[in-house]
């Protein structure tokens, strides 16, 4: 049996002045993802529905993914693949989870972690994406 080397994940942080259901609703609806991740989003919230995201000026493709998991308002999983206009290989897809929880001030903090990595090359490259993006998310959620 062989085992792929993985390099590490990446690991962001990011605290909102907003309730956790608006959050929640910000990373998990395709409505409101695509106002500041990408260009287009298409998923049905349910555990293994394929979807994409799609970028029509930065990165011009789709990405396709699954979600995985979906424990509101709290934990939100899906794998997407690093190829643009790829089909969905769970073999060569990264796994990007959330976790939310609320703060004492009823703020909420938000925990991304991307994980699966196979060239460091793709991990360096959304170590860029995920700081603009999260950055859009904060940007996004607080004009809502």
């Amino acid at each position: 049996m062989t085992t792929k080397n993985k390099i590490d994940a990446i690991v962001r942080e990011v605290v909102f002045n907003a309730p956790i259901e608006k959050v929640w609703h910000a990373i998990t609806r395709p409505e409101e993802i695509q106002k500041w991740f990408g260009s287009a989003a298409s998923f049905e919230l349910k555990q293994g529905e394929h979807g994409y995201f799609e970028w029509e000026q930065e990165c011009e493709g789709r990405f396709a993914m699954r979600i995985e998991t979906i424990t509101p308002p709290r934990y939100f999983a899906w794998r997407w693949m690093f190829q643009q206009d790829a089909v969905f290989d769970e073999a060569t897809s990264t796994l990007v989870e959330w976790t939310l929880t609320s703060t004492k001030s009823g703020g909420t903090h938000l925990s991304l972690i991307e994980s699966g990595f196979l060239q460091s090359t793709h991990k360096q490259a959304n170590v860029k994406g995920w700081d603009q993006e999260l950055g859009d998310l904060q940007q996004y959620v607080d004009s809502v």
